[in-house]
Order: structure tokens, then sequence, then C-alpha cells
């Protein structure tokens, strides 16, 4: 099979946590990586991410580069040039020039700087300068220096425009290559003829700089900002610091992507493009190989068994408040939290048969209108524009805040959503959206690839969702950005921190996107994707499907778990220790994300929905007969207390 149309997969072979790490390089042949941390402490790694030796450096670096040799050159804040040896001893510290940024060549007989001047400069190991290059307008960003230090690459700019050069060792400039928009980042390959280059605006360049001629272009975007290539395959990687990261086959088509949960700091594709070294932000530095199988995964979760729970820590449920309600419910709309501008936390409460209430934080009713036998179909409360409306099966009925109604109009609805302007989107009864600016002016219909099903608020906007698409909807009630599945959507939902939209599909699709509809995670499981869960905070995603599982994956670790309730899974609801599932025998359990189910809890009434809340350790249980802010706490804690 060709390798173009296969499918990857990556699986994580291990990680590391380097605190406070600050900056990092690796080695050409991948066999070891360097870090350099904020207590100024430089530390040498094998490829395995084994620790083989650290030092105090004792000064402030602004740049590193490991040779193959396991040697390291540093530049400091004085702008001395350091190496240091295979064993972290200081080899010499030296300033012939003041240096901005070194790089040395994996055989580490060469070495190339960045000067003040601004000029590049190609040294010997003795630091004696071989050739300089001080035709530049200003310093350069970044260097590339090949293996054998053959060839040295960075950024210029001329008349006209900005662009790449390249040096041989004898300090010999190859044709420049002008029009590429500023150059962010570079690598090179072994032999020193092919750059690859990214630009600020994110189009991505092959370059032959030896024979002068470009061998592809890419424009993937701009958010990406950092470029490996791999010599010994012509496969390469572009990534950006927000965590995208997209490998490349030799003619620069995207074979394979993946949304790391953390921000970047560097990601170096191995020569033979079966492996990739990462660091992010937050210090994990770990190493994904690619799977011997081809999977259609882009990114694959190791299985690991759960670990039995520790009698030290015990959970429960208990109850903030609970109100009962006089009737049954067809619906799973009668009940809508909202956060005050107060802060405060309220909620609407339709009782089943004719009175909708609204409560504060602990229970108590702030204000309650009769509703004259009509049926609530749908709620959704603006707290900035100080509006709640109610869907009945008479009509549509607005309040303010403060309980008093503020219009009335007959027809027939399914849904509504309210904008932070007081703009509404009604789904009437041949399931079109009609868009109004107030209640008394309609204004147009959205116009949809087909029939909408939900509304979802997300921020100052809404999502529609249709059979197999989102639509993003501005408070003009212009469609901004639309998103198409190739199977039906069978979940969407919105994480609890409001930034990002869970999805999940009839074939097993499990995707999450931010707040513009940019994917940022997916994975494919077996089943009809029936309930997600986003923890943030642990990144940490929960899917069931109809087997009765509920799948745990972790994104930092690359592991997966499988955790059984009683029943089939029917509702989920993010919690700070993980995620609260409800199946349809009423059972409520906590399940943190090591797969460990904390508490369990059997509800004496049928369950309609679980909904998120504001107040810490807390969700909102809608049931038949009624109503109650649940929160799941561990045994010690007394911040909470039951009625």
């Amino acid at each position: 099979m060709d390798q173009d149309n296969q499918k990857l997969s990556f699986q994580k072979a291990w990680h590391i946590q380097v605190a406070g790490l600050k900056m990092l390089d690796f080695a050409s042949d991948h066999h070891s990586f360097v870090t350099y941390d904020k207590d100024k402490a430089l530390r040498l790694f094998n490829h395995q991410g084994q620790e083989l030796w650290h030092r105090d450096t004792g000064s402030e670096l602004v740049s590193i580069s490991l040779a193959d040799t396991l040697e390291v050159l540093a530049v400091d804040a004085d702008k001395h040039s350091i190496l240091f040896g295979l064993e972290g001893a200081t080899l010499w510290r030296k300033r012939p020039f003041p240096a901005l940024m070194g790089k040395i060549s994996a055989s580490g007989d060469s070495f190339a700087f960045v000067t003040t001047d601004p000029a590049i400069v190609g040294a010997d190991r003795s630091l004696r300068v071989k050739w300089a290059y001080r035709n530049l307008l200003k310093r350069p960003a970044t260097i590339a220096l090949s293996a054998l230090g053959q060839t040295a690459a960075f950024p210029c700019s001329d008349d006209r425009g900005e662009g790449l050069s390249a040096i041989n060792q004898t300090g010999k400039p190859y044709d420049a290559f002008m029009g590429l928009n500023k150059v962010v980042d570079i690598d090179i390959s072994e032999d020193g003829q092919v750059a690859l280059v990214i630009s600020v605006n994110g189009h991505t360049f092959c370059i032959n700089v030896v024979k002068g001629f470009g061998l592809w272009k890419g424009a993937p975007g701009s958010e990406f900002s950092g470029v490996s290539y791999a010599s010994k395959t012509g496969e390469s990687l572009i990534y950006s610091e927000a965590g995208k990261v997209v490998k490349l086959n030799p003619k620069g088509e995207p074979i394979w992507d993946h949304w790391f949960p953390d921000r970047l700091l560097k990601v170096s594709i191995t020569a033979e493009g079966n492996g990739i070294f990462y660091a992010t932000e937050r210090g994990e530095i770990g190493l994904l190989m690619q799977a011997s199988s081809q999977l259609s995964n882009n990114m694959t979760f190791q299985e690991v068994a759960v670990k039995p729970l520790s009698s030290t820590v015990p959970a429960n449920f208990r109850k903030v408040w609970n109100i009962e309600l006089a009737g049954t419910f067809e619906h799973q709309s009668a009940v809508c939290p909202w956060k005050g501008q107060d802060g405060v936390e309220y909620c609407l409460v339709w009782d089943g048969i004719e009175n909708l209430c609204c409560l504060n934080d602990i229970g108590e009713e702030v204000w309650q209108n009769r509703l004259n036998g009509s049926e609530i179909m749908a709620l959704s409360v603006s707290p900035e524009a100080d509006l709640a409306v109610a869907v009945t099966s008479r009509g549509i009925v607005g309040f303010d805040l403060s309980g008093s109604e503020v219009f009335k109009f007959f027809g027939q609805f399914h849904s509504i959503h309210v904008f932070d302007d007081g703009a509404m989107i009604l789904l009437d009864d041949q399931k079109k959206c009609r868009f109004y600016q107030s209640s008394d002016h309609f204004s147009h219909c959205i116009e949809l690839d087909s029939e909408a099903l939900e509304f979802i608020r997300i921020g100052e906007k809404a999502l529609i969702r249709t059979e197999t698409a989102l639509h993003l909807v501005d408070m003009s009630g212009t469609v901004e950005n639309c998103l198409a599945f190739e199977q039906p959507l069978s979940f969407a939902a919105l994480a609890k921190n409001d930034e990002f939209v869970m999805c999940g599909t009839d074939t097993g699709r499990v995707a999450i996107f931010d707040s513009e509809l940019t994917e940022v995670f997916s994975y494919n499981i077996e089943g009809k994707v029936a309930l997600i869960s986003y923890c943030k905070e642990h990144e940490t995603v929960f899917a069931s499907t109809g087997s009765g599982e509920i799948l745990i994956l972790k994104r930092r670790t690359g592991e997966m778990m499988r955790t059984i309730l009683d029943g089939q899974p029917v509702f989920i609801t993010h919690h700070e220790s993980g995620a609260i599932v409800g199946t349809d025998l009423d059972q409520l359990g906590l399940i943190n994300t090591e797969g460990q189910i904390l508490a369990r809890y059997t509800s004496p009434y049928k369950l309609k929905k679980l909904l998120p809340c504001h107040r810490r350790m807390c969700m909102i249980v809608f049931a038949d007969e009624a109503v109650s802010c649940v929160a799941v706490v561990d045994g010690n804690a007394s911040a909470v207390t039951g009625q």
C-alpha cells in the first residue's frame, strides 16, 4: 500500500515532566535531548527520557543547542558562548564576538552564531571565526545548521522583501529565496541541501538551497509556527504553539494530525519519520511512536486496567436543596439554571402542572408565575438581557428576571434561544429557525442545511444542531461558521467552562472543538456515541456508547480505561473530580479521571436530566417528582450541607 493512502496512527511511548522548563533541543539522531529550566539547571536525557546528568549553569542562558556527540553549545545573557562536554563539564566560556544565538552541528565540529552586528558567524571548535556574513538589514530570529556544518540557513530581508539565505562551509552564499514573508522557523536536512521553512502567515516552503529551486509549498494556516524535517524519508512536521501538529508526506501533503492538550514549546520528528518528540509549556516531554498496524485513528490510547480504589478516598452524594414537583414530564426542558449578574446561581423550574418558579442557590423561591395550564416545551435565560423566555403549548411568554411578564405571543414553537441583547431564535412547527431582533420584530429565517434539532448557548452566540452539522450563529442571526460531519450527529453539548463543544457521531467519532469550531481533539471508538464529558482541568475525555461502558481517555498520558455502572449510561455532566453519569436504572455514579467509581447513589425518582451547576462540586438533578441541587464530596468535606 502506498504510504500516502495509509491511515497513520501514533501512540505515546513515554513522557516525563521537567518543572519550570524554559528551553530544550533534540539531537539530530534523536538519541538524546537537553533541557534548561527556570532554576538555571541544564539536564541531558537519553532517548527514553532518562536523565544522564544535570548541572547548575550559574548564569542565565538564552540559547542552547545539542550535538550528536552530546556536547551542548549555549549562549548566556552576557553574550558569552559556552561549550559543555558530554559529562556536563564546562569546556570553555568565551566572547570573541557578542553572540545572541548559537547552533552546533550534529558532528560537533562546526558552530554558527547570530551576533549583535547583525551578522552570521561560522566558527570551529576553538571558536575561531571561519567566515562571517554581514549583509543583513536586521537580526535573524532563528538559524539552522546542517549535520557536518556544510550549510547554515537563516532569515534575511532586502528591498525585495523577506526571505531565506543560506551559506556553505566556506562562507559563500547561495542564491537567496525572497518573497516568502517573515521566516519564523527553519530546519535543514542532514546533507545541508534541503531547508524546510515556515513564515509568519503559516506558509511552508521546502527548498533545495544548494541547487536553487523549490520542492513544494504549503499553506496550512497562520496558526503554525514551527517545522521539523525527516532527512531519511523527506517527511516533515509543522506545529503551532497552541498545540496542533501535522505530519506531511514528501510532497508536503498532510497525512496525520493531532491536537496536544497543552501549548507546545518544540516538536521534532525523527530522521526515519516514525517518531515524534514533543515538549509542552507545562514541562511535559515525550515521544510518540508510529504504531506497527495502520489504524483509522490519528492518535491511539494505550488501554490500561482501572486501579483498585483506596478505602481512604470515600465520597458521597449530599442534597444542597430539593424541591418536590407536582407533575410528571414528557420534555427535558422544564429546568434552566443560570448565573445571575450578582454572581448567584438561579434556576427556573416548572412544576409540571401550571407554575413556573425561580429558585436561588439555596433552593428558596424568588418568584412564581402561573401559566394557566400551559405545558412548557423549552426555557432560555439571558442575564445580560434581563430576560427569561418560556416556550409553552400555547405560545411564547417572556419575563424579566424579577418575575414580571414583559411580552406574550401565540404560535406553535418547539425551542428557544435568547441572546445577550434580547434577540431570539425560535424553532417553529415546520422546524424552521425564525430570528427575532426583539419580541415584536421578526427579522428573517436562518437558512440551514436541514431541519434544526437543538439550540446550544456558546458565549454570546448560539449553536444550531442539525442532523449532520453545527451552525454557529451570532446575535444578528447570521451564520458565522458551519461544521459539517460525514455521519449523523448522535451527541452535541457544551463543556462546563463553555469554551469547548463536544460532539459524537453514529459511527463512533468523539470530537472536541473550540468556540470557533476549530477541532482540538478527535478519536474513534466502537459504536454510536451516546455521551461525552470533557474535564479540561485534567485533560480527560469521558465517552459512552450503547455497550454500557464508559471510556476514560487521558490525553496527557495517552492512556484509556473502561468503567461500568449498573444499567445503560444515559446522562452525564462535569464534576471537578471527573464526571457524574446517570443510568437508565436511575443510578448516579461519580467517576474520577483514573476510571474509579468514587460514589454511587440510586435516585428514588425517575431521572430526566443532569445539568451542570456553577456551585462548586455540585450538579442539578431533574427527576419526575423532584428537582435537586446535589453535591458530591469526599467523606471529610464539610463545606456543603444537605437538607
